[in-house]
């Protein structure tokens, strides 16, 4: 594939929505990897609508020339809004269609068409060394893989959105930010995850392109053992007005990937999945049925930026630990979520089986005054650091970093407060204004 083909690509990635702005921005960024990556692999151009929006047309004829293929006539890959370069990529039910109705089967993917790892596929295994070989070798192939409308348009996916694929600038920073392992996510499950996971347990090769952009491709795309074309393109979410499908892995080597409405789907509307469906908040507060849940989806929303390399909305998981994080043996953990309440606006506190103490409480204003001190130099030392090339922070890094530092302000505020109101004998008569409230333990 030529780098001009690549930088055409990008411009149309499906796994996270942001601006054109900050699409260029992060193209400067992994421009130079992403065609140290295809260089050596040809490609055929992916196809575009009318408007000039990917619309996985080639995947959605290949799935369906499968007799166990089916892909819903009501689905469509694209735009939001159609031909608008400031509008989400995802999955939706085409407007001018009928609804797609709860129960309704949205895509059966064939055994054939995921990339997988065989006759070693295990129902209960969540992570596999031999699967991250096989999407190496589909890389390599390219348009002479068995599957190449999907490697193809995993070829053309942009570099660099995962934190431990971010230079040593960005990663350094993420490192201050989160106060060098005090903060989740912890540094050994993204700054290290490499290293340990698939040069040390997988015994990986360090210096094969295609084997570390299949380690994290496979890392932010794939449903635990399976890498599953369409699915991976829906976009996230855990609010339960938006979130609308069900999915079901294989139960044995041969057998098809489901997904299928949770609900019905107008048009126009977007088909949402859940990067952490079976997290503790979703089993506890909304009710999630635990025999959805045979997928390993129970990330917090460190997790989330971890592996996918985005910043969730609410509803948000979170589990900190107050001490030193190399300290095993003395864990003082807490944990909460945080749910914006549809009527009011506001953001609701729960506890869950650990709620801050005195200690934990302390240790959060400490980290709250460090954070907010790093916010006020932000402007000042944004020139210095950010821009182009191995010596600098890209703006999407940038910008992601900052995104996450708001967050666990927002947690950590959050746990102050709910802390203070829970130890407060008189707290219902509080006429505060602050848009936090804390309610009941799980």
């Amino acid at each position: 594939i030529s780098c001009p083909c690549v930088i055409l690509s990008i411009l149309n990635p499906l796994k996270q929505p942001r601006s054109v702005a900050m699409k260029l921005l992060l193209l400067l960024t992994i421009f130079s990897f992403l065609c140290t990556i295809t260089a050596a692999v040809d490609t055929s151009p992916l196809p575009t609508d009318e408007h000039g929006d990917y619309n996985a047309a080639d995947i959605i004829e290949w799935i369906r020339s499968n007799p166990d293929g089916i892909i819903h006539e009501s689905l469509r890959v694209g735009r939001e809004t159609p031909g608008d370069p400031n509008s989400i990529n995802g999955l939706f039910v085409k407007s001018d269609t009928a609804a797609i109705e709860k129960g309704d089967v949205i895509a059966h993917i064939p055994w054939d068409c995921t990339i997988n790892p065989g006759k070693k596929y295990n129902f209960d295994k969540f992570e596999s060394c031999n699967n991250v070989y096989k999407l190496a070798d589909e890389l390599r192939l390219g348009e002479e893989s068995t599957k190449a409308p999907y490697v193809r348009y995993l070829l053309s996916l942009p570099r660099g959105t995962m934190p431990g694929e971010w230079n040593e600038m960005a990663q350094d920073f993420l490192s201050i930010v989160l106060d060098h392992g005090q903060l989740p996510p912890y540094e050994e499950q993204w700054k290290f995850d490499f290293n340990i996971d698939w040069l040390g347990d997988c015994d990986g090769h360090e210096d094969d392109e295609f084997e570390r952009a299949a380690y994290h491709l496979n890392h932010s795309r794939d449903e635990d053992t399976l890498m599953v074309p369409i699915y991976d393109m829906m976009n996230h979410s855990n609010d339960p007005k938006k979130l609308n499908t069900l999915t079901y892995k294989p139960i044995a080597t041969g057998d098809v990937f489901r997904v299928v409405a949770s609900r019905r789907i107008e048009p126009g509307e977007q088909v949402y999945n859940s990067y952490n469906r079976c997290n503790r908040c979703s089993l506890s507060l909304f009710g999630v049925d635990p025999d959805d849940c045979e997928t390993f989806s129970g990330y917090s929303t460190s997790d989330i930026l971890s592996y996918f390399g985005f910043v969730e909305d609410y509803p948000q998981s979170w589990l900190f630990d107050s001490n030193d994080s190399s300290d095993d043996d003395m864990p003082s953990e807490f944990d909460m979520c945080m749910l914006k309440n549809p009527e009011t606006n506001e953001i609701d506190v729960y506890w869950g089986q650990d709620k801050a103490d005195d200690h934990d409480v302390k240790w959060a204003e400490n980290q709250l005054k460090r954070l907010r001190k790093l916010l006020k130099k932000k402007d000042k030392v944004e020139d210095e650091l950010v821009g182009e090339g191995d010596d600098k922070i890209g703006h999407y890094q940038w910008e992601t970093i900052w995104r996450y530092h708001g967050a666990l302000v927002s947690a950590l505020e959050a746990a102050v407060d709910a802390s203070f109101f829970d130890s407060s004998d008189d707290s219902s008569d509080d006429d505060s204004s602050d848009d936090r409230n804390v309610k009941d333990e799980l």
